[in-house]
């Protein structure tokens, strides 16, 4: 059989207070898997890009991910992989996951789409606990459905889509760190305050309602994370002056994006977010640190056929 080809777009989990529950894809990144069916198992025949990614698919997520999906069809044959990784690991863009969303839906796609959303979802999601060390879907649901998602639990998995923010528009800049999502959850605080609390819940909230209405002003006083920001943050060589600097540039709120290292800025503006961007990347070599940047959108579309 040919080889077909699925692209999985890179995402933001979190979306700054909404940790472990909200989570966007995002435009112009994200992960290829090239598949075609097997006789039986799972097989990387090649990874481009992977800086030294395990071909060994019980290490990889776009093979667990695909281990997981034949399981479920129940069919007896298999799927050959080729990896094209576009997302840098360790990035804090969902780079695990858009691997595992591309192996899931391509052999659903190989082997008569017959799997639902949340078993999709479900296949990623095993795949990326493998690798991150915990069940949570706030990067593979919006990669595999596109926009923004909300997970509510897990047993049964309950994940909606919430909307659309149309004049959004995202600065998204990576440097030169890497952080390890197993790494980032070891400085997650045991006990938070009532006040951190009220505050983070309030504001994920709200992200859910500027979603629904379409409402990018009210989404843009909505960022702030008080719990999880003020931790992580240390992992970030130059965090403080990255985010002054987007906000002194125009930005209307920062963020990390999920466990980091990438930071994302939002403005509605198009010139603002030029001028945002390169503040941004400014600041990060001022404290001696190269980066990546990429000036987006939402993807409303998530994991396809190319």
């Amino acid at each position: 059989m040919d080889w077909i080809s699925v692209y999985a777009p890179a995402t933001i989990a979190n979306i700054g207070p909404g940790f472990d529950v909200l989570g966007l894809a995002i435009r112009s990144l994200g992960d290829i898997v090239e598949a075609r069916r097997a006789d039986s198992g799972v097989t990387i025949s090649s990874i481009e890009c992977g800086n030294g990614l395990s071909r060994n698919p019980n290490d990889n997520t776009a093979g667990i991910a695909a281990r997981e999906a034949l399981a479920m069809i129940g069919c007896s044959g298999g799927v050959q992989l080729r990896l094209i990784k576009r997302v840098r690991c360790g990035s804090g863009l969902g780079s695990s996951a858009s691997s595992a969303a591309a192996g899931a839906v391509a052999v659903n796609l190989l082997y008569g789409e017959s799997l639902s959303d949340d078993q999709l979802i479900h296949a990623a999601t095993t795949a990326e606990e493998v690798v991150s060390g915990g069940y949570f879907a706030d990067n593979t649901a919006p990669s595999i459905l596109g926009g923004a998602t909300l997970t509510r639990c897990y047993d049964p998995l309950d994940i909606t889509k919430i909307g659309t923010l149309s004049e959004l528009t995202l600065v998204v800049v990576t440097p030169d760190i890497i952080v390890l999502t197993r790494d980032a959850r070891r400085l997650l605080p045991k006990e938070v305050s009532m006040e951190s609390f009220v505050s983070n819940m309030a504001n994920a909230c709200l992200i859910t309602a500027a979603f629904s209405k379409d409402d990018y002003e009210l989404f843009s006083r909505c960022l702030d994370d008080v719990v999880i920001e003020p931790h992580r943050k240390a992992l970030i060589t130059g965090f403080d002056s990255v985010k002054e600097s987007a906000i002194a540039a125009g930005a209307d709120g920062v963020a990390i994006a999920g466990s980091g290292p990438a930071i994302f800025a939002v403005t509605r503006s198009a010139r603002s977010a030029l001028r945002i961007e390169s503040a941004m990347v400014h600041s990060f070599a001022d404290a001696g640190v190269g980066s990546n940047s990429l000036v987006t959108e939402i993807d409303f579309i998530g994991a396809r056929q190319i």
